[in-house]
């Protein structure tokens, strides 16, 4: 009987000390839910070499070339990829949030404190682009909703910030809504 209560009494001690350092450290434990900051490293590390030493089994499609890596920043749901751009690494994930169009905030947040204070960042509609002095590597985190209504994340690691330009829009009637189109008066 005494175990038993010395066991729940240490239990609700810990809980204790865990809600207080949630309370005084909870940036960055949200960092840690979100991201694997020592992943992430590794990852803007092995961009100077094309990701090549973090690079795994090849997979080759017909649209795309993709490696696995056990290299896993986000979601451990990360490859090595190129198709339209020459090859980055991309993660996808769910960001969870109350507020769904706070999602490019929060993640913004735990991804700047991953990086750390000398990592400088831009933001637009739903993109975050990270820049640091002295390094070609670019990180950037994208928004979305996916086809089940769920808000998304995409953080990507580019060679250069060339690379991580947005993809002009495969639809030219989309660019230039004056054109005409076929079938229209």
């Amino acid at each position: 009987m005494t175990r038993g209560i010395f066991i729940r009494a240490s239990l609700a001690t810990a809980g204790v000390l865990s809600l207080a350092g949630c309370v005084a450290t909870g940036t960055p434990e949200r960092a840690a839910e979100l991201f694997d900051c020592a992943a992430l490293d590794q990852a803007v590390a092995s961009s100077a070499n094309g990701f090549e030493d973090i690079k795994g089994r090849f997979n080759d499609t017909r649209l795309t070339r993709s490696w696995d890596t056990d290299v896993q920043a986000f979601d451990n749901a990360c490859v090595i990829t190129s198709s339209k751009r020459p090859d980055h690494y991309v993660c996808f994930g769910r960001i969870q949030t109350e507020d769904p169009r706070g999602a490019l905030a929060v993640g913004g947040d735990g991804l700047g404190q991953c990086l750390g204070s000398d990592w400088a960042a831009t933001s637009a509609d739903d993109r975050i682009l990270f820049k640091r002095a002295g390094t070609e590597a670019v990180v950037s985190l994208e928004t979305f909703v996916n086809d089940r209504g769920h808000r998304m994340g995409a953080l990507s690691v580019f060679q250069n910030e060339a690379d991580a330009a947005p993809l002009p829009s495969e639809n030219p009637a989309s660019e230039n809504p004056t054109s005409e189109r076929p079938g229209t008066p």
